[in-house]
């Protein structure tokens, strides 16, 4: 049963459970997802009941379902209207996973994030994904929407299709988690189908040292739970992180557990002059490669 309607819980959980399900507007893809101590905090009930309610779900919802099955199922894509980008990522960016980009500072991460942000807008024939809005979390105070206008611009979209990009001003951990969960709203209404996050490394900017560490990944865990849902919803969710040496590599900031949360992992670095080059770290489905584009004042274009 996959339905989003809850009523095959009635007789199963209690009566009063079941209505604060339908009161918080949980879905049926909620429970698949939630933790015992997310779904916990969400009902105001105790772990236990939290568990027998998922363990519930669980084991009515739960069946296998073959390869060919999975292999006969078409994803939308997202293009990034790049040939040699789009080449490396299967064709574009898959409906439903979560893609990050990490690089220093200046390498073309935000310009980036504003050009799919337009291009989400585009109908899936034009290579976007029809979302009827697209959200932007702006956390480090970035998003120019004049700089907004020339990628719409040059998507061939017009300036009335500002409105349609949601903005949230995004600075701390406990604004991002909120303006997560209202963008999962949207995005369980039908209405948005592109989510991005520029950067999910800066409103932890306040825990230094192993004092903080543990705070700061459980914050960070919660942010990543909120990220899957919205893409298992259907959307596409792009999130840029800082980069870090550690040793003589270069990694993303947020250490385990970002590293193995996003279906694909881009590291972007600056060449010389306007030319990016964009290497696929790691992925869960492709094999690991090479891209650039050229940030231009009209845009991204193929180099």
């Amino acid at each position: 049963m996959r339905s989003e309607d809850l009523s095959f819980l009635r007789g199963r959980i209690p009566d009063e459970y079941l209505e604060r399900l339908l009161e918080k507007g949980i879905s049926v893809r909620d429970l698949l997802t939630l933790s015992e101590r997310q779904l916990a905090e969400e009902l105001a009930i105790d772990r236990r009941a939290a568990r027998e309610i998922l363990d519930t779900v669980a084991s009515m919802l739960l069946e296998p379902i073959t390869a060919d099955e999975l292999l006969r199922e078409e994803r939308s894509l997202l293009r990034t209207g790049i040939k040699g980008l789009d080449d490396l990522l299967g064709g574009g960016f898959q409906v439903g996973t979560i893609n990050a980009i990490f690089g220093p500072p200046a390498s073309g991460k935000t310009q980036f994030c504003l050009h799919m942000t337009a291009r989400s807008l585009l109908t899936d024939r034009e290579g976007g994904i029809s979302s009827e809005e697209a959200i932007f979390l702006d956390t480090e105070g970035t998003f120019a929407p004049d700089r907004m206008r020339t990628f719409l611009s040059s998507n061939g979209l017009a300036d009335r299709d500002l409105s349609r990009v949601r903005v949230f001003s995004a600075p701390g951990a406990s604004q991002l988690r909120v303006a997560l969960k209202l963008s999962l709203d949207f995005v369980r209404e039908g209405s948005c189908k592109f989510v991005c996050v520029d950067s999910i490394s800066y409103p932890f900017r306040g825990y230094r040292g192993l004092d903080g560490l543990r705070e700061r990944q459980e914050e960070l865990q919660e942010v990543l739970v909120l990220l899957r849902r919205i893409s298992e919803m259907g959307a596409v969710v792009l999130i840029t992180a800082h980069a870090v040496k550690w040793g003589k590599e270069i990694t993303s900031k947020g250490g385990f557990v970002l590293g193995h949360v996003p279906h694909n992992t881009l590291y972007f670095r600056k060449a010389r002059r306007n030319l990016v080059i964009v290497s696929l770290e790691d992925s869960s489905y492709l094999p690991p490669g090479q891209a650039a584009f050229k940030i231009t004042e009209s845009g991204i274009e193929s180099p």
